[in-house]
């Protein structure tokens, strides 16, 4: 299944010589379930979040059962992989290096090794044109301040944004998934409602700049913070579905092929894809090839 858009020429006719950023934002713990109890998510208060699924092509994906790496690895390669020791030659960090385009990666030291080491196919360097700026994450329980390192991230994202120096970016923040490892319902309900307010700020830079923010997620968390059956916390990631939506001027109306989702209900929808798909359809939006060991597709039909 691809998203079927079609192109605002208006926008497309922007001025040739501005950069235009495309940003690729993962909630970390934003996982797809069904309401119940155990959902933090669906029980927070998250308007900006209902408010992007209701304007822009949505959609889940398959995170796949790996380790949390693993997932990274895919993300970065575009390969769906199971062992985060594969090794792979290919991967979109290198592809926007090659085509001269400058890239950043941004989050807190708790992603460090995924976004730097994994994402980059266990590359230890900093590709051409590519920089890493990583904030330090709170010690000790981070039900207890969730917001400080979110609050350190979102400003240095917009920072970024605002100095129009990057084509693209990718920004982790984890803050949800760290939360939701408490098994405390009421922090994690209180770390998605500051996260939905980061993603507000990050919206509006993005969009002001005229560029495309694709908001997703490696894992699943906060929608499974208890087991129903045993009423025991459960700490761990999920295998659950995990969102997407693409936005962006000429994205604003258009859905996915699929009937949207009833009552902003996006564990109704089928998946439409996987975290591999995630590279290639970057490519596409920055109008580069996707690699031949990419088996992803991308998600969107020009």
């Amino acid at each position: 299944m691809t998203l079927v858009i079609a192109h605002n020429n208006s926008v497309n006719n922007f001025d040739a010589a501005r950069l235009r950023p495309v940003f690729l934002l993962l909630l970390d713990g934003w996982g797809v379930a069904p309401s119940s109890e155990a959902n933090a998510i669906r029980s927070a208060k998250i308007p900006v979040w209902l408010n992007l699924i209701k304007e822009y092509p949505v959609g889940i994906l398959n995170p796949g059962q790996e380790t949390l790496n693993a997932r990274y690895l895919t993300l970065g390669t575009g390969q769906a992989l199971n062992d985060e020791n594969q090794e792979t030659e290919l991967t979109l960090t290198k592809i926007i290096s090659a085509a001269g385009k400058k890239q950043i990666k941004i989050t807190e030291t708790e992603r460090l090794a995924a976004l730097t080491h994994f994402f980059n196919g266990h590359n230890e360097t900093k590709a051409a044109g590519e920089d890493w700026l990583i904030v330090s994450s709170e010690a000790g329980d981070h039900s207890l301040k969730p917001a400080l390192a979110l609050k350190r991230i979102t400003r240095e994202v917009l920072k970024t944004i605002e100095q129009e120096k990057y084509d693209f970016g990718v920004v982790v923040v984890p803050t949800v998934d760290l939360v939701a490892a408490s098994g405390d319902l009421k922090a994690v309900k209180k770390a998605v409602e500051a996260v939905d307010q980061s993603l507000k700020k990050i919206k509006e830079a993005v969009l002001n700049k005229r560029g495309i923010l694709i908001v997703s997620s490696a894992q699943g968390n906060a929608e499974r913070i208890k087991n129903l059956a045993t009423e025991f916390p459960d700490k761990e990631m999920t295998s659950n579905p995990v969102p997407l939506v693409i936005v962006g001027e000429e994205y604003k109306g258009k859905t996915i092929g699929l009937t949207d989702p009833v009552n902003n209900d996006l564990s109704l929808l089928q998946p439409i894809g996987d975290l591999a798909d995630l590279a290639p359809t970057i490519l596409e939006i920055l109008d580069l090839k996707p690699g031949e060991s990419m088996t992803g597709k991308s998600l969107i039909d020009k």
